[in-house]
């Protein structure tokens, strides 16, 4: 295990999930590119920040009175 994610664990960025070997091969198969994975999150990331924010606001709505 590596030490810096020993005791605040954290999910792997897509940068690490696309240069997982295991992943590479099954992208391959499917003929997929991680050009093709970055665009689609850029995509999804631009739908649900603004999403996210209105959340956040509405969250600290409740704890700021």
């Amino acid at each position: 295990m590596d030490v810096s994610t020993a005791c605040f664990p954290r999910e792997a960025s897509l940068n690490e999930l696309l240069h997982d070997p295991i992943i590479g091969l099954m992208m391959a198969s499917d003929g997929v590119h991680s050009d093709d994975i970055r665009k689609l999150y850029r995509k999804m990331e631009r739908k649900i920040e603004p999403r996210r924010s209105r959340d956040l606001e509405a969250m600290e709505r409740c704890f700021i009175r």
